[in-house]
């Protein structure tokens, strides 16, 4: 009887191991968040290094304003990542084409931004930074075309 109940023990084990390996993991509460996060860490790598080797006042701008809404939205979403946890981006891109990848990064990055309903005022001050970071990107396409 004593092997039976081992037999028996060691089954369960091994379906409730199973089962935890083919669950699907729970949705952060805050998935959207975590998806802009994701965005503006990558629009900031396509920004930081010009091709020219010199950032202007524009694109320093938009770095800091995404800094900011990456702070904001950190402060509710403790992801543990850090800027250089982004996709990679195609370094081998012409500056204004890069510049172009940020500003639709930052407007997709608004767009989950904006289905959040959390209530700290992080998410209208994520917006605010976001939109600030777009229009500097903006003046850096303009002044470079």
């Amino acid at each position: 009887m004593k092997v039976t109940n081992r037999v028996v023990i060691a089954v369960s084990a091994l379906l409730a191991l199973a089962c935890s390996a083919t669950a699907k993991p729970t949705p952060s509460k805050f998935g959207s968040y975590e998806s802009a996060l994701s965005q503006l860490r990558t629009a900031r790598a396509y920004i930081e290094h010009p091709d020219s080797g010199e950032l202007h006042d524009q694109e320093k701008s938009a770095i800091g304003e995404i800094d900011a809404a990456i702070n904001e939205l950190e402060a509710v979403v403790h992801d543990g990542k850090g800027l250089a946890d982004h996709p990679s981006v195609d370094s081998h891109l012409a500056w204004i084409p890069r510049l172009n990848k940020a500003a639709d990064l930052l407007n997709k990055a608004r767009d989950n931004v904006q289905k959040e309903n959390e209530t700290s005022g992080a998410r209208e001050r994520a917006i605010q930074h976001i939109a600030q970071a777009h229009k500097f990107v903006e003046q850096a396409i303009a002044l470079e075309q």
